[in-house]
């Protein structure tokens, strides 16, 4: 079925609600917390009962009026704590900073790697090199969740004494189904890192594309390789659908005037996400509309896309021992 007839039923469609269950015991992360759909999760996350929440957020002041405008619609003596801590994913260092910091947590029970962007129509380079977007939507989630793994491990191996059955701990990346729509020929198969940085190659109206589909590509492989060592932890990417958040707030394209019209409601794009947090029993390559699905990308099954693959995480790796030496091994890989 073509990708745009697949995209249109997929936002026709109702997705089911989140089940009715009980968090208590259970400490979550989500970054982007501040709006759109990592304010949704935090909600669907608050009313469950979730012992703590940290809202990680670029802006301190942001973060700190949506966790008060959550702690407004909650009962008084509901119970759970929020806490609002800064994490900047255009910067390593800043990404090396907050998981430190969350070294002082006693358990890590989710992670809702959410926080993105989307790109305009300049080429920005981040403090540490890179194209912003590969950078924000590649680079930083990945690391974070390497410097985690640790305590996500070691949470694996508590007993909670919790009103449900513990669910393994676990790592949402969000991804998105527009990277079946990125012109993969543009690659530089060789050196996928240092092309998807080079400013010759950019191109603003592909690149938010591209960045998906290398973050699914260092996603998966990732998965792949910590799996073999770390079977209960839950890994997943999750597309949320087109939704209408704040990330295209200052898109004035096609894509900004599309999703005023057909895009999801951010709780509902955040269902996708939560469901996964909620449920989800084993790791799988990708979810859609709260259910696993297949991620239809057939060039990263080609010879050039394996190549790419490959080295693409072979880089990522490297500059993720660049900043943090010896963060692959204490994560199990």
């Amino acid at each position: 079925m073509p990708f745009i007839t697949r995209f249109i039923a997929s936002q026709m469609r109702t997705l089911p609600p989140l089940p009715d269950v009980d968090l208590r015991g259970r400490t979550y992360i989500v970054t982007g917390a501040n709006s759109g759909i990592g304010l949704e999760i935090v909600r669907h996350l608050a009313v469950r009962h979730a012992s703590t929440i940290i809202l990680a957020v670029r802006n301190l002041s942001s973060g700190e009026h949506a966790m008060g405008t959550i702690y407004n619609e909650l009962p008084r003596g509901h119970g759970v704590e929020m806490k609002v801590w800064h994490v900047d994913m255009s910067s390593l260092a800043s990404v090396n900073e907050f998981a430190n910091k969350c070294a002082s947590l006693d358990r890590i029970d989710g992670v809702a790697l959410n926080a993105g962007v989307l790109g305009g129509k300049e080429y920005v380079k981040t403090r540490d090199g890179h194209e912003e977007l590969t950078q924000v939507n590649v680079l930083s989630p990945i690391f974070l969740a390497l410097l985690l793994m640790p305590l996500l491990r070691r949470t694996a191996g508590q007993v909670a004494s919790i009103a449900q059955p513990l669910l393994s701990p676990r790592i949402i990346f969000t991804g998105s189904a527009i990277a079946e729509m990125a012109p993969t020929k543009f690659f530089d198969v060789e050196n996928p890192l240092l092309g998807l940085d080079d400013e010759r190659r950019y191109r603003p109206s592909t690149r938010y594309d591209e960045s998906k589909v290398s973050s699914g590509v260092v996603g998966n492989i990732g998965i792949s390789q910590l799996l073999k060592l770390i079977p209960d932890i839950v890994i997943t990417d999750v597309n949320p659908g087109f939704v209408d958040t704040p990330l295209y707030r200052h898109s004035t394209g096609p894509a900004g005037s599309m999703v005023r019209r057909i895009g999801r409601s951010p709780e509902v794009g955040a269902r996708n996400v939560s469901m996964a947090l909620l449920t989800l029993d084993k790791s799988v390559d990708f979810y859609h509309d709260c259910r696993p699905c297949k991620l239809h990308v057939d060039w990263l099954g080609s010879s050039n896309g394996i190549q790419f693959s490959e080295n693409l995480w072979r880089e990522s790796c490297d500059e993720f021992e660049r900043n943090h030496p010896g963060v692959m091994q204490r994560a199990g890989i």
